[in-house]
């Protein structure tokens, strides 16, 4: 079986691995939607299918919002009370047109660290904008955009994106959780997160027999010790694309 392993990613950190906390997908539906936020750090909500196109909201009720592209940060305004500057704990509302349709978000402030939210729409069997994608360039460059892009926590264009976080395997030495799929027409990108159990040197070729169908494999932290985890990207055959 082929497959490439990329070792580094041109360009990127390490230091912006994702936490498997402090990550939810809402679902478009007619009505309010809870998503617990911090009160204290700025909180990303993103739209899965494209830019943002409004956000409504009352800055009467301490709010602060920035739209950037598909991305909508929000931070809370702490007020005085009592001497002290303190973040309100009713809920915030707050509409944000992607894709077409209007979410409506109750946003409750808690004690915990930042939050990113994923607005997806309902998935529609329409997978022309993949397929374009999948064949705008020679193979490798698609694999290296698909890897890319996952990593910076962006949708492939015409991909669907799917919340897993299941653990899939427990071995002595990690954890291996699937925490993400992206299903396009050919491909499928499998992000993971590995939590190491001591000190650790991983190898791409040493998950081959755990995966299905794998074309290439990133694992952006490669050297761990105890206690420490990172992602490991895979894109894959898609196995369900002719059925």
């Amino acid at each position: 079986m082929r497959y490439i392993a990329f070792l580094s990613l041109v360009g990127m950190v390490w230091a912006q691995e994702i936490p498997t906390k402090g990550v939810e997908v809402v679902e478009f539906s007619h009505g309010w939607k809870p998503v617990v936020v911090s009160q204290g750090d700025v909180n990303r909500i993103v739209c899965t299918v494209g830019d943002v196109k409004s956000v409504v909201y009352s800055q009467e009720k301490e709010l602060q919002v920035k739209v950037d592209g598909r991305n909508v940060y929000v931070k809370f305004v702490p007020k005085e009370e009592g001497g002290k500057m303190k973040v309100a704990d009713f809920a915030r509302e707050i509409y944000i047109e992607c894709g077409g349709e209007v979410f409506q978000l109750l946003l409750y402030p808690k004690s915990i660290p930042a939050t990113t939210t994923y607005l997806k729409l309902p998935y529609r069997p329409d997978k022309s904008k993949a397929q374009q994608l999948e064949k705008a360039s020679e193979y490798e460059k698609v694999i290296a955009e698909l890897i890319k892009s996952v990593y910076m926590e962006e949708v492939p264009e015409g991909y669907e994106l799917k919340l897993v976080n299941q653990t899939v395997r427990r071995f002595a030495e990690l954890d291996l959780i699937l925490y993400r799929q992206y299903v396009g027409d050919k491909y499928v990108v499998e992000e993971y997160i590995i939590n190491s159990k001591m000190d650790l040197t991983l190898h791409e070729g040493a998950f081959l027999p755990y995966l299905k169908a794998p074309l290439a494999i990133s694992i952006v932290k490669p050297l761990l010790k105890e206690g420490e985890s990172t992602r490991m990207i895979v894109v894959a055959r898609n196995l369900d694309e002719h059925r």
